[in-house]
């Protein structure tokens, strides 16, 4: 499979919450852009922030100063005007003379000529190495821009990228966080109330053994029955609790790692290159699933010290490695001790393997999986 040089941008549509937050209405950064253009006057400048859809383009959705209608939740393409062409190419560009410029394409004309825009400046909106989207401000005067004019556009980016970054860390340790809690109710309702209905029902059946009388065999008999429903109906609600738990992959890799580590003391770290694309529940259900079981077999297994799961996305797949720096098991072969975990990653259209370099210690177990 060929990847693609540009990285995916799906993976941003989890933040959208965040951005939308950053670019309010009330917010610091939209206050200092209003205050910006009304420095020109009310009619001397536009301004709009145009962020990532699933198609892999933009959607302008956020317009001050605006004369017309024609911006409001305009659709871009990647490279298209202005504002498609530095959300393609992530870095900030302006032309002093908009509809004579031959750097960028032209389809969007009759929206800039309506609002009547001469010249014009965007700049990217980045976190780490994923563009968030871009910001771009358009003037109604013809002449160049001064280089104060450039360097604010470009600090005002900056900023808003900057408080992208503080939203999205912090929602990512509070879903994380909430996952790691429901993990541990369910694990309580799981093990304590378990065991104590396979207690009592075990005792049902010794006084059923030992009882002459019909009437009580029956009676007990439907005591047994109705224990064995309410065990079967506390395990659905704890499953089905856990599942709605599990729609965000970020948050519940890195609560199965940081239990991994609270409960066997194996220094562990969780690895996410890029942003990850939004998958559906199986997906994530399945490659939280090999994550834990991946580490079970590190515990078993192997005098490991330090293990680690590195989690990366291309358009397509999302990969999962679990890797250890303990010597592998001379019988280590692809499924052993998986079996479960590898049903279900072949059943969504992945695969589970294992890596072992005979010079380096250590192995990996890694899954692919198509989104």
């Amino acid at each position: 499979m060929v990847e693609s040089d540009r990285p995916p941008l799906e993976t941003v549509m989890g933040a959208l919450l965040d951005v939308r937050t950053v670019f309010d209405e009330d917010s610091a950064v939209i206050s200092t852009l209003r205050e910006a253009l009304e420095s020109d006057g009310h009619s001397g400048a536009v301004a709009w922030v145009a962020l990532p859809d699933q198609t892999g383009g933009l959607v302008v959705e956020r317009v001050l100063g605006q004369e017309t209608g024609g911006l409001i939740r305009l659709n871009v393409g990647a490279g298209e005007g202005m504002t498609g062409r530095v959300f393609e190419r992530a870095t900030i560009h302006w032309v002093d003379d908009y509809f004579g410029s031959p750097t960028i394409t032209h389809q969007f004309d009759h929206i800039i000529e309506s609002e009547h825009v001469q010249r014009m400046i965007a700049a990217p909106l980045s976190l780490d190495k994923d563009i968030l989207g871009v910001l771009t401000v358009g003037r109604r005067s013809s002449g160049p821009f001064a280089d104060k004019t450039v360097s604010n556009i470009e600090n005002l980016a900056q900023r808003a990228s900057f408080a992208l970054g503080i939203a999205k860390r912090s929602r990512d340790k509070a879903a994380a966080a909430a996952l790691a809690e429901r993990r541990r109710i369910s694990e309580e309702l799981h093990d304590g109330l378990s065991a104590m209905l396979f207690s009592i029902a075990a005792r049902t059946d010794q006084l059923q053994r030992r009882a002459a009388a019909i009437e009580i065999q029956r009676e007990i008999a439907d005591l047994q029955r109705e224990l064995v429903e309410a065990g079967g109906l506390v395990r659905s609600l704890v499953s089905q609790w856990h599942g709605e738990a599990t729609a965000d992959l970020h948050a519940e890799v890195q609560g199965v790692v940081d239990e991994f580590e609270r409960r066997t003391g194996i220094t562990s770290v969780a690895v996410f290159l890029g942003s990850l694309p939004p998958i559906d529940g199986a997906r994530v259900q399945a490659l939280s699933r090999f994550v834990a079981v991946a580490l079970s077999n590190v515990e078993r297994h192997t005098n490991a010290h330090h293990a680690s799961v590195t989690v990366a996305s291309v358009p397509t797949q999302v990969t999962v490695a679990v890797s250890n720096d303990g010597p592998a098991p001379a019988s280590l072969v692809p499924g052993i001790g998986l079996t479960g975990a590898e049903d279900r990653i072949t059943r969504l259209g992945g695969s589970i393997a294992v890596l072992t370099e005979d010079d380096v210690t250590g192995f990996t177990i890694r899954a692919r999986l198509p989104t």
